[in-house]
Order: structure tokens, then C-alpha cells, then sequence
């Protein structure tokens, strides 16, 4: 089925999907139309109806069909987007692990140089304020969940 994937910028695109492939899928199909530069999958979050779709789900089981359509926007960190994982529930107790000592002194690691990925351009003022309010609901939704899990 086609697909549309509207972007933060308001601009759209369509994807060749199957109602059965999984979200991550999806990502990896939007990263090889738009370019890893432009759209990475592991700094994508996809929104359906103002809720962050998890990499494992399936577009059937997001209830995702051919009128409607995916927001997709980046998320800072690799890290954040990659687990995909958004709880029902916030836990109310830091969770904080402690690595073992290390026994044995580590090599020094060659320096690798660090390379910049390009931020996509900010939308206008403009254009944000000529969203339908759904669409907006959606976006501070999809936020609150990147800031939140960090």
C-alpha cells in the first residue's frame, strides 16, 4: 500500500509499505527514500494519531491504513529513538546500574574524528501555527515522550 509521511518542515512524501511490516521497517524505508542524512531511522520517531509508534509494532497493530498517514520527525540522540520503547506507566524510582570495577587497564582507543549530522531546517512560525490542532496535539506529544525519555 502507499503510504504519506508528512514532515515537521510541511512537506510530504509517499512510501511503498505492507499493512504487516513492522514500524522499524517503515523507518528503514523513509531512511533509504529521504537519504540517511536527511532522516536517520534510528533518530526517527514516527507519530500515528498523536501516539509514538514502537519499532517492534506493525503498522495493522497501530491500526495505520492507506488514508491515513505518519508524521516523522528526529529525535536528537540516536539512543532515545533506536529503544522505541514508550511505558504506560513512568517508573517513580531512578533506576541507576553500577558498572563492576575493572580489573585489567583498558588500550588506549584510537581517536576517531567526530562527524556532525546537519539539524533539519526549524519550521516557521507561520506554518506551525496553520496546523490543525490534532496535528499539533500530536507533535507535543511526540516531544513530551523524546524529553521524557532521554
Amino acid at each position: 500500500m502507499k503510504l504519506t509521511v508528512k514532515t515537521l518542515k510541511g512537506t510530504h512524501f509517499e512510501i511503498r509499505v505492507q499493512h504487516n511490516d513492522t514500524i522499524m521497517a517503515v523507518k528503514k524505508n523513509i531512511e533509504e527514500i529521504q537519504g540517511k542524512d536527511s532522516y536517520p531511522w534510528g533518530q526517527q520517531l514516527l507519530i500515528h494519531n498523536g501516539k509514538v509508534l514502537k519499532d517492534e509494532s506493525t503498522l495493522d497493530e497501530n491500526q495505520v491504513s492507506e488514508d491515513g498517514f505518519l508524521v516523522v520527525m528526529l529525535s536528537k540522540s540516536k539512543a532515545s529513538a533506536s529503544s522505541g520503547a514508550s511505558s504506560a506507566q513512568p517508573s517513580s524510582t531512578p533506576v541507576t546500574s553500577q558498572a563492576p570495577p575493572v580489573a585489567q587497564p583498558q588500550a588506549p582507543q584510537p581517536q576517531v574524528p567526530s562527524t556532525t549530522t546537519s539539524q533539519p531546517e526549524r519550521p516557521s512560525v507561520e506554518y506551525v501555527r496553520s496546523l490543525p490542532r490534532h496535528v499539533l496535539l500530536m507533535l507535543v506529544s511526540a516531544l513530551n515522550h523524546a524529553v521524557l525519555h532521554k
